[in-house]
């Protein structure tokens, strides 16, 4: 596993494929981050841009020793927490300025796949998102950072 206590500064390439209601979308990010290890987890942070507003997102990706991979987004009070673990399903809340979403992920398939020299990686996670026994949506997450 990489070892370092301070962030080092990383390129991060996404894509997310979202499937919802029939309807598929796309959406790239090319975007600068920090990657650091605190103990046996591994943390990736950037800041997701919207093209069209020009505002910005703050993202943490965890990935912990076991397997489970984390992703936060947002912060305040609209702020989701995914699970990812892969054949699981797992419950979390979609915090809103209007109240808390109960939501679970079924993770279908996952993949992180890391290197040290040079630092890089590869994350790869299909999962669906549910609300109850509603399927909200289908997404493909691929995030590589060097």
């Amino acid at each position: 596993m990489l070892d370092f206590e301070t962030a080092v500064p990383i390129n991060i390439h996404l894509t997310t494929q979202i499937e919802q209601d029939g309807e598929l979308s796309q959406h790239v990010f090319d975007e600068e981050g920090q990657l650091f290890q605190m103990g046996s987890t591994l943390y990736l942070r950037y800041h997701e841009t919207n093209a069209e507003t020009n505002e910005t997102v703050p993202v943490t990706l965890k990935l912990q020793e076991d397997g489970l991979v984390i992703l936060t987004r947002g912060q305040g009070n609209t702020r989701l927490q995914l699970h990812f673990s892969a054949d699981h399903e797992i419950n979390t809340v979609y915090q809103t300025p209007y109240g808390n979403i109960p939501i679970i992920t079924r993770t279908t398939m996952m993949k992180v796949r890391l290197q040290d020299e040079p630092t890089a990686g590869e994350i790869k996670v299909d999962y669906l998102l549910m609300s109850g026994r509603d399927q909200l949506g289908k997404y493909q997450l691929r995030l590589i950072f060097q």
